[in-house]
C-alpha cells in the first residue's frame, strides 16, 4: 500500500509542472515559433492529464506514461529542431527531466518500497 499523502503531493507536483509546461509558450515568450509552442501545450496538457488520472488511483502504467512523457519532453527541443530557442530549449528540459525523476521516484516506492515500511510511517487511525 502507498502513503495517500505523498501520491497526492507527487500528483500535484506533475500538474503544476505540466501547466508551467501548458502556459510557457506565453511566460517566456517563445509562443511565435510554432513547433516548440505546439510541443509545450501538447505535452504540457497530457502530463496534466496524466497527473488528475493518478489522482483517482496510482498505477504503474501511468508512472511509465510519464517517464515517457518526460523524456519525449526533455528530447523534444533536437528532435522538433527548436534547440536555437533558449527559452524553449531549457523549459523543456528543465521540467521533462524534472518529470522523469518524479515518476522514477514513484516507481520506486510502487515496486520496491516494502510495504511495512509504508504502514510504519502512516498515522495510526
Amino acid at each position: 500500500m502507498v502513503d495517500n499523502r505523498t501520491d497526492v503531493t507527487i500528483n500535484i507536483t506533475n500538474a503544476v509542472l505540466g501547466g508551467i509546461l501548458f502556459l510557457s509558450p506565453w511566460l517566456l515568450g517563445f509562443g511565435q515559433e510554432t513547433w516548440a509552442a505546439l510541443n509545450a501545450r501538447l505535452s504540457g496538457g497530457i502530463v496534466v492529464l496524466l497527473a488528475l488520472l493518478a489522482v483517482v488511483r496510482t498505477h504503474d502504467w501511468e508512472e511509465w506514461l510519464n517517464v515517457i512523457a518526460g523524456l519525449w519532453i526533455a528530447g523534444a527541443p533536437w528532435l522538433l529542431w527548436f534547440e536555437d530557442v533558449l527559452s524553449a530549449r531549457w523549459s523543456h528540459v528543465v521540467i521533462g527531466f524534472c518529470i522523469v525523476a518524479i515518476a522514477a521516484f514513484e516507481l520506486y516506492r510502487l515496486y520496491l518500497e516494502p510495504d511495512d515500511m509504508v504502514t510504519r510511517h502512516r498515522p495510526p487511525g
